[in-house]
Parts: C-alpha cells; structure tokens; sequence
C-alpha cells in the first residue's frame, strides 16, 4: 500500500466485511447484505486504483530518459 488513501480504503473494506458478518451471526444475512456490497464496492476500488497506479509507473518508466554514460580516460 503506497498511500494513505489506499490504506484507509482497504481498511473500511475489512471493518464493514466483519460488521457483515457478525450482523449475519446474529440478525441474518438479509441484514447485513448492505454491509457486505458496500465491502465488495470498496475493494474493487482499491483494486482499481491499484491496477492504475502500477500502469503510470510504468509508463513513466518507459518515458523516462537514459542518462548518458561517461567514459573514463
């Protein structure tokens, strides 16, 4: 995780899938399916920006430029 945002996405993603299921453990799962869509939501968004930052470093890769080699005498 290189950033604060990814961190505190996944975070929620595993704080409302423990809500979910502890709301299925006792109330059902009719209860907590609002919990567990919110969960899957947001981990697919991490995922997306994942995905997403791995491309623009290596696009920045590819345009950086070589730096020139000096020879020694």
């Amino acid at each position: 995780m290189k950033n604060l945002g990814d961190t505190i996405i996944f975070s929620l993603t595993v704080v409302l899938f423990i809500i979910g299921v502890h709301l299925t453990m006792t109330w059902g799962i009719e209860y907590s399916y609002t919990f567990f869509m919110l969960s899957l939501g947001l981990l697919f968004l991490y995922k997306y920006r994942q995905t997403k930052r791995k491309e623009k470093e290596k696009m920045d890769a590819k345009k950086k430029p070589y730096a020139k080699k000096t020879k020694k005498r």
